[in-house]
């Protein structure tokens, strides 16, 4: 199997990240015009509970898989690697199935706990599924990217996209005009969101078959010969858990962040609508006629189903430099290279900041024009989630770079560093919500989510550095990274001011804007720091055939 290079497996993974969001954009647009702010608060409560679980019994296994696959693979003992596999299939057959049924016995009290009824309760079951799935397909993922192979997850993931896109707006549509007599006592809302959960877990379906469909057709290194003994599975399993448990545990917290807004944000707009209603319908920018008992789901909906899905687009592009780097970093690590690793974290950094920073000025520049452009016909929900995506937007550059930091940390072995700063995030989000959310509404959750990260990355940098030994060098291209981000935004913001002013089409204005701040952007990087990127794109990592 031919070993890729970090750079390669990152444009890769970006690559079929692109092409999973195009999906999941043509799958959340149409899904938000059908089920509106209300139903998309009730898809929103079903991955409340998918994500805590899916960090607890999934997130951990493709980074503990990955870890002895990449050290097993870097000294040639390739039925070592598979035998990791093997155990990590049966460990994760187990974890699977307690997190699937963890999540069918939660789904009513947790429903009723953050959302005060039980509209959002068929699709916090369905959602159920998803768990084993994503579980088994974790660990052949895990097992090629410690193999330095991106191939078979980027085209899972492709898979996973497509087939969420197909089978989520079908059965979303389907059973919103149809009254299921399991159903029909449910709103077409609470219908809508069920089958449109119900082709998210089919979608997580369709990215296992593909890993196993490949191990079919193509697993050479079961042909490798091997002089070393492979280790018994008693010894594995013990080095899996020692490394899913700090993962999980890392991811479970980074998660927590938007479980914190679930059951903080939906308490605080109640107490706002018990104290003065028509105060919270002026700061959360909603029209009369939205019904009272529905004020604080629709608010909620909107900002989650419109402001925090254009907030998680950007993120989920630049995460997958951060799993390109980490099997590469791993073996660096391991080979006492350390200058290797320097040289690892500093590209990752810079090449997330290319695309970081001028998303997130670009964002707080245009966020109402975007959201038009995205959702267009939805002008109440629009209203309501302006703001918010507005202040999301320094939040947006803090995750996109404290992602790769963390696995960063995790490729030199520092798995519980990453637990540590986020739960001081954590604590920092938790307080900002009370205090923030009563002022500005969902802004005030924004302005907490920007806080946090601001925390997570600087303590996150300063971990790296202390570890690594040596300075990063980071700070010179980041701050022509920022000044390009900021020249750029404001010229979009000037460009789409000035074409709408002379009566052209939002939709144009704001594609030209952005096109002309792109083109200042890449200049600005030209004239100040393109020795840099250049000596990046270049580089060559010689991989030897496995």
């Amino acid at each position: 199997m031919k070993k890729q290079s970090f750079l390669h497996a990152s444009l890769l993974l970006t690559g079929s990240a692109i092409f999973a969001k195009l999906c999941g954009a043509l799958f959340k647009l149409p899904l938000t015009n059908l089920l509106g702010g209300t139903g998309m608060g009730y898809f929103s409560c079903a991955y409340g509970l998918f994500l805590p679980l899916y960090a607890v019994f999934v997130t951990g296994i493709s980074t503990a898989v990955a870890r002895p696959t990449a050290d097993f693979a870097g000294r040639k003992e390739y039925h070592s690697a598979l035998r990791v596999r093997h155990v990590a299939r049966i460990l994760c057959l187990g974890m699977g199935l307690a997190g699937m049924t963890l999540a069918i016995l939660l789904a009513k009290y947790f429903t009723i706990r953050t959302s005060g009824s039980l509209e959002a309760y068929p699709a916090v079951l369905a959602i159920a599924p998803a768990v084993l799935l994503c579980c088994l397909t974790a660990v052949e993922r895990g097992y090629y990217e410690g193999l330095c192979s991106m191939t078979p997850t980027a085209v899972s993931q492709a898979l996973e996209a497509v087939t969420k896109l197909v089978s989520g707006l079908f059965l979303g549509k389907f059973f919103y005009d149809s009254n299921f007599l399991i159903l029909e006592n449910y709103s077409p809302e609470s219908r809508g969101s069920f089958g449109a959960v119900l082709g998210v877990t089919i979608s997580t379906l369709a990215g296992y078959l593909c890993m196993i469909f490949r191990n079919l057709i193509q697993d050479k290194n079961k042909n490798h010969p091997q002089q070393k003994p492979v280790p018994s599975d008693r010894k594995i399993l013990k080095l899996l858990i020692r490394l899913m448990i700090p993962a999980a545990l890392g991811a479970l917290v980074t998660n927590l962040t938007s479980l914190v807004d679930l059951l903080t944000i939906m308490r605080c707009f109640q107490n706002m609508l018990s104290e003065n209603v028509a105060e919270f319908y002026q700061k959360a920018c909603i029209p009369q006629e939205i019904p009272v008992q529905e004020a604080s789901a629709f608010v909620y909906g909107s900002f989650m189903g419109l402001s925090v899905t254009v907030f998680n687009l950007v993120p989920s592009l630049t995460n997958m430099l951060a799993k390109g780097v980490l099997p590469c970093t791993a073996q660096a690590w391991a080979a006492g290279d350390r200058k290797s690793a320097a040289d690892y974290a500093r590209q990752v950094l810079i090449l997330t900041g290319v695309v970081a920073i001028p998303a997130g000025c670009g964002i707080f520049a245009l966020s109402e024009p975007i959201l038009q452009f995205l959702f267009a016909g939805r002008d109440a929900e629009i209203a309501a989630a302006a703001a918010g995506l507005q202040w999301l937007s320094p939040a947006l550059l803090f995750l996109c770079l404290a992602f790769p930091v963390f696995s960063l940390l995790q490729a030199i072995g520092k798995e519980n560093l990453p637990v540590r700063i986020m739960l001081a995030g954590i604590v920092v989000k938790i307080l900002c919500n009370f205090l923030l959310i009563p002022v500005f509404c969902t802004a005030g959750a924004a302005i907490s989510t920007s806080l946090c990260y601001f925390v997570i990355l600087i303590l996150a940098i300063l971990a790296l550095r202390k570890e690594l030994g040596m300075k990063l060098h980071i700070l010179k291209p980041f701050l022509s990274q920022l000044w390009g981000g900021m020249l750029c935004a404001g010229s979009a913001w000037v460009c789409y001011d000035r074409m709408t002013a002379h009566a052209l089409s939002q939709r144009i204005a704001l594609m030209l804007a952005i096109l002309c701040a792109v083109l200042i952007y890449a200049l600005v990087l030209c004239l100040t720091s393109q020795k840099e990127y250049q000596n990046i794109l270049i580089q060559k990592t010689n991989m030897n055939q496995a």
